[in-house]
């Protein structure tokens, strides 16, 4: 029962996500830190920003706020790639740095600063 309310509860999400308009902003509320994969939930809570590592941050993961089901991966650790930091400030909110910019179908590119989600605007590159 827990499963499907839970199962429900990320799908209502995900639909009012994509009915907002693609410029508002959402919340990410809280950083749960975990010590490996083995220990993430089966369906990624879209107001959780999952860090994985007990002593030693390594990955992020959390479930894309545009709403179409995608999971964001973030290198926390490698320094021959893109590394990204994870913040908290003194309520819990997270913030990433730098941007997230997912390349897939659909472009997701945006910033989360305590909590909150901003969209980068969608520009025509040459």
């Amino acid at each position: 029962m827990k499963r499907l309310l839970a199962n429900a509860r990320t799908r209502v999400v995900r639909a009012y996500r994509r009915a907002r308009n693609s410029h508002a902003k959402s919340r990410v509320s809280q950083v749960v830190v975990l010590a490996d994969r083995s220990g993430l939930p089966e369906h990624l809570d879209p107001r959780c920003v999952y860090v994985l590592g007990a002593t030693t941050p390594k990955w992020a993961l959390l479930d894309c706020p545009c709403g179409r089901g995608h999971t964001i991966e973030l290198n926390l650790a490698n320094p021959a790639r893109t590394r990204w930091t994870v913040t908290a400030n003194t309520a819990g909110q997270p913030s990433v740095h730098p941007s997230i910019d997912y390349r897939g179908n659909p472009r997701c590119h945006y910033w989360l600063r305590d909590g909150r989600i901003h969209w980068v605007p969608n520009r025509t590159r040459s």
